[in-house]
């Protein structure tokens, strides 16, 4: 029975965890194929190239986990989001489930790129977010999802495509509002100018977004946290072993990746430019030298950083 695959989500900390057919994610798709970004997602849409299954015989199963919103950082440290801190915790809990699977006798496919918050929507685990994120009942957007591609028939239960245009979280339009780059519209969120999207590509960052980063290191939550859908969360404290690894002077130094490796996987030059610019952001004149010391980088965009930052800071 696949319902002992959904009691092993369940055991591994997920709320909830639902099936749902391997038709094309083509709601999904027709969104995406509009954006230049989404050139690179020509097959992720299609369960069936994905696995070379053919579609009666496959199921995809999602489950959600709560990643509990995180409160202020202290003064002088980086900022992670709280879906990133999650995000070690997220992937044993993915690699677990994959392995119960297959101690039950069923067949998987492992890394697969489906679009998880569209699996999410089909599955009945929440609404699409006007910021593009997915919300769920009593724990709005601060959700992972986990999806689990099974050769088996879906079960009689399983919900297909016809529910993967869901009613929307009502569009109030807060997160239009509070958008620091303006990356959301009435039309969804235009991925290529958040301030998400520039943490992976840095190089494409034009200047003028620079004091919008505040003191992010990675993750932007702002429109999670203006969301009335997310009203009712509690924030939790940020870990207390990795405040010494955020503030500023050590980032810019001698950042502790390995530690902060235990939470989530960050590379030393992005952490660097992430922090000079935060520096500059929170007028850290006292890290003038940190930052100057790091002038002439290899790294054109870190390089490129440290001279917007010299010059805010002077």
């Amino acid at each position: 029975m696949q319902s002992k695959i959904r009691d092993a989500a369940l055991k591994l900390g997920n709320i909830d965890a639902q099936p749902v057919t391997g038709h094309n994610f083509d709601v999904w798709h027709n969104r995406w194929k509009t954006m230049s970004l989404g050139s690179y997602m020509a097959s992720a849409y299609d369960p069936s190239k994905l696995s070379g299954w053919p579609l009666d015989e496959i199921t995809i199963w999602v489950a959600i986990a709560p990643t509990p919103p995180i409160g202020e950082w202290p003064e002088g440290c980086g900022e992670i989001g709280g879906f990133y801190m999650c995000s070690r915790q997220r992937e044993k809990r993915r690699v677990a489930w994959e392995k119960a699977a297959v101690e039950l006798g069923y067949e998987i496919k492992s890394d697969v790129t489906l679009p998880e918050r569209a699996a999410a929507i089909r599955a009945g685990l929440g609404v699409h977010g006007l910021n593009g994120l997915m919300i769920a009942p009593d724990y709005g957007s601060f959700v992972d999802i986990t999806v689990l591609l099974v050769h088996a028939p879906p079960p009689p239960d399983a919900r297909g495509p016809e529910h993967d245009l869901s009613p929307g979280c009502g569009n109030c339009g807060d997160c239009i509002k509070a958008c620091p780059t303006g990356a959301i519209s009435e039309n969804g969120v235009d991925t290529q100018i958040c301030l998400r999207s520039y943490m992976n590509w840095l190089e494409n960052m034009p200047e003028e977004y620079y004091p919008k980063m505040g003191r992010r290191i990675l993750g932007c939550d702002t429109c999670q946290h203006v969301c009335p859908k997310n009203a009712g969360l509690k924030r939790e404290q940020p870990p207390a072993d990795m405040i010494d690894c955020m503030k500023l002077e050590e980032l810019l130094t001698k950042p502790d990746i390995d530690h902060i490796s235990k939470y989530i996987k960050l590379y030393e030059t992005s952490v660097k430019t992430q922090a000079v610019l935060a520096a500059a952001n929170t007028g850290r004149k006292d890290l003038l030298p940190l930052i100057e010391a790091l002038t002439g980088s290899e790294d054109k965009t870190l390089d490129r950083a440290v001279k917007w930052a010299v010059n805010q800071l002077k």
